[in-house]
């Protein structure tokens, strides 16, 4: 078995999602994963106990520092819920990437709103995680897929696995904007992107973070880090289809110095 499963289960209250987590690769991989990542330090156990207990808990570590993610509502609905099983809220509505992908079709008009709307809320997280100096505050996985749009709400899931408190900030954040940007590239395209990057820049607000995060890819004054990234940008060329966090890093640094 691999990866999770979810249903939206009618209740006498109303629609609610039930997310069973299942093991990811099975014996000996996940074990030998848990291990690997428990030696490093950095990440929250990649096990389907270890990702059942890590969302449910910055479910509620978010929700109470303000930030709009789906309820946890297993107490609420006992029948629903175990010891693998999460009971959360039905968030009705499209991802923000759908919504603004090339073939959705909105003008101009209709998807900057949306595209600084986001970038307002993204600074708030960052703001947050660097405050409190807690990289549990930043997505693993940074992607304008996993933002729901419902009315007015924006609301960020995939929650299930984080770096731990006490991994340094700052790094983090800067690979969360590089795989958010790169989520969105491939779906707007080249004719599109600029302008939608202008869009988050303005709603997002601190430039001066946001060209930090350019130099930690793309200028970083550490040889070793350097030589790291010049590695994985080759890597990643050889590797994957996506669009390169590098590129995409570029294209935000040209926006920036206009």
């Amino acid at each position: 078995m691999d990866g999770n499963r979810v249903w939206k289960v009618e209740t006498p209250a109303g629609p609610v999602i039930q997310k069973f987590f299942r093991p990811r690769g099975g014996w000996p991989r996940e074990p030998l994963k848990a291990l690997f990542t428990g030696l490093m330090g950095r990440k929250t156990s990649p096990t389907a106990a270890g990702r059942h207990a890590t969302e449910r808990r910055l479910l509620s570590l978010w929700r109470e520092a303000g930030l709009d993610v789906p309820a946890e509502l297993s107490a609420e609905h006992p029948d629903q819920r175990g010891p693998a099983t999460l009971v959360l809220e039905h968030v009705d509505g499209p991802t923000l990437l759908e919504r603004v992908k090339r073939k959705a079709g909105l003008s101009r008009a209709e998807r900057d709103p949306l595209l600084r709307r986001f970038g307002q809320q993204w600074r708030a997280r960052h703001d947050l995680a660097l405050a409190r100096d807690d990289a549990s505050f930043l997505q693993e996985h940074g992607s304008l897929g996993h933002v729901l749009l419902c009315g007015e709400r924006m609301v960020t899931f995939d929650l299930e696995q984080a770096y731990r408190p006490g991994v340094p900030v700052f790094p983090v954040l800067a690979k969360e904007v590089a795989n958010t940007l790169r989520s969105l590239h491939p779906r707007v395209g080249d004719e599109l992107f600029d302008d939608d990057l202008a869009a988050l820049v303005e709603g997002y607000g601190d430039r001066e973070r946001l060209a930090l995060v350019c130099d930690e890819y793309l200028h970083n004054p550490s040889a070793l880090r350097r030589l790291l990234w010049w590695c994985d940008r080759k890597l990643e060329a050889r590797l994957t289809r996506r669009s390169s966090k590098y590129t995409v890093l570029e294209r935000l640094e040209a926006v920036l110095a206009r």
